[in-house]
């Protein structure tokens, strides 16, 4: 499974493998001068500096055209030097060298830190056979020490060296051949790795293209051998002179073509970097570091396996909020009766947009209420157009669903058909599968439809136009029904896993933390594979305590959709390792699945909520982050909203305390009077440099979101869809959980950056401001604020918008009042509370002022309660 993610500087191509010095670890790659990154918990990196100011002279002797862009670095530390073996090379040439320069040291703050060149190590020429790229080193079980190499032509070398000086040993010349390509797809191979575990050496290599953008194909193979000059061998006996490579990794969700492995061992813990490169972000080369484990018969293995599930409670995020959805154009969320939340969509316009990431599965299964209309319409699209792409249609031309996959356009089209018509207005479940072999097309859980010639899957063309409800196609309709959910899978299911329980654990929430002494609840309810609820006695929770000893029971089996655990006030299950709390779900026919959550101690409760309403300046009406008005910033009354903070746009503005930096969550009500761009709603941070600010218009026009740690360079954006309305009361809110930011408008979601691997916490500094920038060039803010929630935590939607009716009673009517959302909200009345309450829809329009619903009612000769919901 995946570890913790990481956050910082990430863009690396090509990364070395992780080395630590003076308390600090360490990464290279492939840049102008070699780029190098560090990190003090190997989970946020910064950028730090470049290796050569200016390219060593031998470089450009012997790589004409070579102008400073130093490929794959690989570093090791001996006889008290950090040996940095680089590559010099142009883009589809062999004239090549791998180079070498040392260091005593790592940290640039260390008075010895100076890189010395020493030259090159090895050289090829056009008339070579091999090209001298991609070096990685490493010592054999006797001390000997060994580099390979290569890049195309004949593939994988290995030399020795001699480890006094770094470089070519004279006593042993030869060149040894490891690994070459995969003659029979024509894949190229480079990138190779070594490694020393147990009593194999491993050599891990990139198959595939490194640099076409999100169309790289780079995947990462792995064979070993008893000795380091080979042969190499795959897990089934092929030798990877002969085209052998076990898959270790390769594409799958966000994570396009992973390559250059590295592998770091401490504590008994062993890590893998790579690279890959982000699909959420256009094809950024990424870095990651992933636990490596071990099977039982000495195998290299990483399971990145993932899901997606979409419920539509209240907007189109999925369980996990790893690929947030954006609901279009007005399509609403209805509570039906049967499955809950769906999202309903009007087959005209209405759609859900998605992250690519999302596309690259190879499992998709929905569970929907078509209502009808014409051919073609989808229940989800994946593609790039209309030349490749992957649907679900409820009807093709045939009158039957039709699941269709192709890279080719319309003519090299894959197909599953379904043997009869969907019923109309019926919740229908449909699922498929693609592992690249073959295709199977599932109906109410039963496979229907089997294509043995099915060779693709959505990760062989990365789609960039991911939808659901909607056609790459302009001309074809909209789908015209309900979706209950969505769940993609990573890998293919199987046909028991296609037709397994749902159980979903509402609390505790995952990664959260626990007190010694704390009482732990626990909840969740589960629904069949069509969504169907399964009854509270379907549900068993069992609580594990887990650390370096084992795992133990600690309570358990539970029936029923929750309960409590107590955490002992001392001893070791209060403060080390962690708790699992599992809830398994059995359906009525038998089948089982388990969802597990896992909690961790933290000593303190580090969570907080600031309030400012602004009734008594900039103070904190829960007490944590107290502030101040600068400049005549005044509070006065706003004749609904009640006291605003009023800027006016030449010098004031709110200062807050330093710790406000930690959040994860703002939230406010604005009122813009205009301006120039770059105005501040808020901008907390350090400098110009270091910084988190959103800001009533960019120079995009939009509302826009942005944080850095290290200037323009890298800076992360998340604009809105339209522009921030001037003199109008809006709600505006962020969320960021390190893996993306969110952006809310008057209660909905309006725009997503999957791919914000930062939190304000890892820029916050002594400058937070309401209304200023860090940029003493920008302008303040001219307007309003009010309302101002900032959280620790990363809110879902439905804490963001959570609302209180106000109602004031007069002896003629009785007038109500609550923010004025626009996410599908309503009004409902009922005379009693309980299940036999009757909830019914309050038909009158209210009347939004100033930011706040207003709606007077006749008074009753009853008891009335009011709330917002879905229809």
């Amino acid at each position: 499974m995946a570890g913790p993610g990481l956050r910082g500087s990430l863009g690396i191509h090509d990364p070395s493998a992780v080395i630590q010095c003076e308390g600090l670890y360490y990464v290279f790659g492939t840049g102008q001068g070699i780029i190098s990154k560090s990190s003090a918990d190997r989970v946020y990196w910064a950028t730090g500096p470049v290796i050569f100011a200016h390219s060593p002279s031998w470089t450009t002797n012997a790589v004409p055209g070579f102008t400073g862009n130093f490929w794959a670095p690989d570093i090791l530390y001996f006889n008290g030097q950090y040996h940095l073996y680089y590559a010099v090379s142009t883009f589809g040439s062999n004239v090549s060298g791998i180079g070498l320069a040392t260091n005593p040291t790592l940290n640039p703050n260390d008075p010895n830190y100076l890189w010395t060149d020493q030259g090159a190590v090895i050289q090829s020429s056009s008339s070579s056979t091999y090209n001298c790229i991609d070096p990685s080193v490493t010592f054999d079980a006797s001390g000997n020490l060994w580099m390979s190499f290569g890049s195309f032509w004949t593939g994988i070398k290995l030399v020795e060296l001699d480890a006094a000086t770094g470089k070519r040993n004279t006593a042993n010349t030869m060149i040894y051949s490891l690994a070459t390509d995969d003659a029979a797809s024509g894949d190229p191979i480079e990138g190779s790795y070594l490694y020393h575990n147990g009593n194999y050496y491993y050599l891990f290599v990139n198959w595939g293209t490194c640099c076409s953008g999100i169309q790289s194909t780079y995947n990462i193979r792995v064979g070993r051998s008893s000795t380091i000059t080979g042969p190499y061998l795959d897990r089934n006996g092929v030798n990877m002179i002969s085209s052998g490579g076990t898959l270790f990794l390769q594409t799958t969700g966000k994570y396009l073509a992973p390559g250059q492995v590295g592998i770091i061992s401490e504590n008994g813990v062993t890590y893998f970097g790579y690279h890959y490169l982000d699909a959420d972000a256009n094809g950024t080369p990424t870095f990651d570091l992933e636990p490596l484990s071990w099977t039982s018969d000495g195998w290299p293995a990483f399971t990145n396996d993932w899901a997606a599930a979409y419920h539509f409670r209240m907007d189109g995020r999925d369980d996990d909020s790893q690929y947030y959805g954006l609901i279009e154009n007005g399509a609403s969320i209805y509570n039906d009766p049967l499955t809950g939340d769906s999202i309903v969509l009007n087959g005209t316009n209405q759609y859900v947009a998605l992250p690519p990431g999302l596309a690259n599965a190879e499992t998709f299964a929905a569970v929907f209420k078509w209502s009808g209309g014409a051919a073609w319409q989808r229940v989800f699209d994946f593609g790039n157009g209309t030349n490749s792409y992957v649907f679900l249609t409820p009807m093709a031309s045939t009158g039957f669903p039709r699941f269709t996959i192709t890279g080719f356009g319309m003519g090299g089209e894959q197909h599953l058909d379904a043997t009869s018509a969907l019923p109309l207005n019926t919740w229908t479940h449909m699922a498929v599968t693609t592992d690249g072999t073959r295709g199977i097309l599932y109906l109410n859980g039963a496979p229907v439809a089997t294509n043995a010639s099915m060779n693709l899957t959505a990760s062989s063309f990365v789609p960039t136009n991911v939808w659901y409800g909607r056609s790459q196609f302009s001309t074809d309709p909209y789908f015209n029904g309900q979706i209950s959910s969505v769940r993609i899978f990573g890998r293919a299911l199987s046909p028991g896993e296609i037709v397994a329980p749902q159980p979903e654990i509402s609390a505790p929430v995952a990664d959260s933390y626990y007190q010694p002494g704390e009482t732990v609840s626990f909840s969740g309810t589960a629904m069949d594979y069509a969504d169907a609820p399964l009854p509270a006695d379907s549900l068993a929770w069992t609580i594990e305590f887990c650390d370096t000893n084992g795992t133990n029971i600690v309570a358990g089996p539970q029936i029923g959709t929750g309960g409590s655990f107590f955490v002992p006030a001392s001893g070791e299950q209060a403060t080390n390792g962690f708790y699992r709390v599992s809830l398994t779900a059995t359906d009525s026919s038998g089948r089982a699945a388990t969802n597990c959550t896992d909690i961790y101690p933290n000593p303190t409760n580090t969570a907080w909520t600031s309030d400012y309403a602004f009734n008594n300046g900039v103070t904190d009406a829960n007490g944590y982050f107290n502030g101040a008005l600068v400049n005549g910033a005044s509070t006065p009354s706003d004749s609904i909203r009640g006291p605003v903070l009023n800027l006016t746009g030449s010098s004031q503005y709110a200062s807050l305390p330093a710790g406000i930096g930690a959040m994860r969550t703002f939230s406010a009500w604005v009122k813009w009077g205009g301006g120039n761009n770059f105005q501040r709603i808020f901008d907390f941070g350090q400098n110009t440099t270091r910084y988190a600010m959103l800001t009533a218009r960019a120079n995009s026009g939009k509302l826009r979101f942005e944080i850095t740690p290290n200037g323009s360079g890298e800076k992360r954006d998340l604009d809105s869809s339209t522009p921030l309305p001037t003199n109008v009361w809006t709600h505006v809110a962020v969320t960021l959980d390190g893996r993306q930011a969110v952006m809310f408008v008057n209660g909905r979601a309006v725009a997503v950056n999957s791919s914000v691997n930062l939190l304000p916490s890892d820029v916050m500094g002594p400058a937070n401001y309401l209304g200023q920038s860090q940029f003493a060039s920008d302008p303040y803010f001219k307007g309003q604020i009010d309302s101002v929630e900032i959280s620790s935590a990363a809110l879902p939607i439905e804490q963001i918008t959570a609302s209180r009716i106000t109602i004031s009673n007069i002896a003629s009517a009785i007038t109500l009042s609550w923010p004025a959302w626009n996410n599908g909200l309503g009004l409902y009345a009922a005379a009693a509370l309980g299940p036999n309450g009757g909830w019914v829809p309050i038909t009158d329009a209210p009347v939004a002022t100033n930011g706040v619903n207003l709606l007077t009612l006749p008074p009753t000769n009853g008891q009335n309660f009011f709330r917002l919901q879905f229809p």
